[in-house]
């Protein structure tokens, strides 16, 4: 809170609430609650500092947009991600599917596998280059940042209305709207905000211009190209289960936090099956 008769140093005072999580039978559900409050104060250039951090880490996001509507998935890897060794070995990269864990998983799947796939396809297309007639715009809006009260990291999350479109060999091509949760775990390293760990969780994958009231309630895993895409992670479990969109609310929406704790995590140490859930219904009947 500002104070009206102080001088060239003002201070307000904001409360850091701890989520927790709580155990209900053999389910686990993540809560909402207060746990515990702390007031901090902050200077007026702790402030802005906190106000240019949340910045950097939404242009951080929008490059990797950029990156992957032009298939730079190398570059956002080195440039994007964490370099400090020993982040880079809890790096994560979370589908709907699992996670794949350390920076050299996440590489494989996300950089090499990716373009091992391409040269098929341009031989299979009989294509003089790679991506001819492919498209990745995953833009990402409606961005929700809150930053650790110790400044040292940061979570945040992004929706995504995604069209992803690849060639195929007859002339045609197989043209997606993709609809998907984006949620990230950001560390400072040095000056700089990089990408700790990511979820990606697809709410809806169907092809453009069928009707959707003539498409399956149910997803076939077994065909669905996201998930085929994905392959077989690091860790396999069934993060998301997008059969009726929200209803297992993971990953879950970030909230203000004073230090980062596995708890709150969106790497594979901060996944809760959420009991709050009707599961007896049998909504969820891919749930693993």
């Amino acid at each position: 809170m500002r104070q009206s008769n102080c001088s060239s140093t003002c201070t307000r005072t904001w409360n850091v609430v701890f989520p927790g999580h709580c155990a209900l039978g053999t389910r686990v559900m993540f809560r909402r609650s207060i746990v515990d409050k702390i007031s901090r104060n902050y200077s007026d250039e702790e402030l802005i500092t906190r106000v240019w951090d949340v910045e950097n880490i939404k242009r951080l996001v929008h490059k990797r947009v950029y990156y992957l509507a032009e298939d730079r998935r190398a570059d956002e890897l080195k440039e994007l991600w964490v370099s400090d060794p020993k982040h880079q070995k809890t790096a994560s990269f979370g589908r709907n599917w699992g996670y794949y864990t350390g920076m050299d998983e996440i590489k494989a799947y996300y950089v090499d596998n990716h373009n091992t796939r391409l040269l098929e396809q341009k031989e299979l297309n009989a294509a003089d280059d790679l991506n001819v007639g492919n498209i990745y715009a995953h833009p990402a809006s409606t961005g929700l940042v809150e930053l650790a009260g110790d400044g040292k990291s940061a979570k945040g999350m992004w929706y995504c209305i995604a069209q992803e479109t690849t060639a195929l060999a007859d002339g045609t091509a197989d043209a997606r709207w993709i609809l998907e949760k984006v949620a990230v775990d950001f560390l400072k390293e040095g000056d700089d905000w990089k990408i700790w760990h990511i979820v990606i969780a697809m709410d809806l994958n169907c092809e453009a211009g069928e009707a959707y009231e003539k498409q399956s309630v149910y997803v076939d895993w077994d065909n669905d190209p996201v998930k085929c895409e994905f392959g077989v992670p690091t860790i396999e479990k069934l993060l998301h289960d997008p059969t009726f969109n929200w209803w297992d609310n993971y990953p879950f929406m970030p909230e203000p936090y004073a230090s980062f704790c596995d708890e709150i995590s969106y790497g594979p140490e901060g996944f809760v099956i959420t009991a709050d859930k009707v599961f007896a219904a049998g909504e969820g009947r891919n749930y693993k």
